[in-house]
Parts: structure tokens; sequence; C-alpha cells
């Protein structure tokens, strides 16, 4: 193949890096939106599905269900995310000891997604493999 011939398919791979990059940055910035941040003066309602908890300090959060039992969530780490998994039925209230930023439903789901070692090291890998290819056809000598 000539020079000419392997420009294309090693810019096709390099583009296609970028917008796999790109998907994957957007990705995050929609699951870091949509977030609300509550702490000891004002309680934050769960209503339903997932629930995602961001500790950004080490706190202890009281969930006090209208019907159930009341639970305590506490981060292991300073800095953790937990998921919540509901034990109850119905709406429940939800009280910090410092700020915390929660996610249910929908973003909850996003946001957790985005932030496993699979979708990052899969993202990675995504990024990563096409550059690799780009470099072996435009650098391949025959």
């Amino acid at each position: 193949m000539t020079g000419r011939r392997r420009l294309l398919p090693g810019c096709l791979l390099v583009l296609l890096s970028a917008v796999i990059g790109l998907a994957g940055v957007v990705a995050v910035l929609a699951a870091s939106f949509g977030g609300t941040s509550f702490g000891r003066e004002e309680p934050y309602r769960w209503d339903d599905g997932a629930l995602v908890l961001d500790f950004t300090r080490p706190t202890s959060c009281a969930v006090v269900p209208e019907a159930g039992q009341r639970r305590e969530v506490r981060p292991v780490r300073q800095r953790e995310q937990l998921e919540v998994d509901r034990w109850f039925a119905g709406p429940a209230e939800i009280t910090c000891g410092t700020t915390v930023t929660a996610w249910q439903g929908s973003g909850a789901s996003l946001r957790s997604f985005t932030s496993s070692p699979p979708f990052e090291y899969g993202l990675a890998a995504l990024v990563v493999l096409p550059l690799a290819g780009a470099v072996f056809v435009l650098v391949r000598r025959r």
C-alpha cells in the first residue's frame, strides 16, 4: 500500500477514536448534572427508583421511609459514591450531617454506569485501540 492509500484508513481510525472519546465525555458530563445537593438543614425526598449518594467527606445519612424501618447510610471512604437499595415501599426522607449530592431514577443509573470500572476501562480501550490501529496502518512499511 502506498503512503497515500494508508492515509485514509489511518485518518478514519483517528476520527473513530475521537468520536468515541467525545461520546464518553458527553456521557460523563450528562451523568454529572441533575444531582441535587442537600444536607442537615433541608432533607431530600426519595420518591422512587434507584438512588446514588455522592459523599465528599465522611458523614452519615438517615433514611426515614414513610412506611418502613429507618436506616443509616455511611460511606466507607472519605470520598465515595454509594448506590442505596430500597428496602421499603413509598417515599422516604433523607437527612445527612454534611452536604451530599443525590441522583435518583434514570439519573442514578447513568451516574452509576459512568463511574463504574467497566465503563472507564472500556472507554479507554475503545479510544486507544483505534489509535493503535492508526499507528500500525500509517507506520507500516511494505
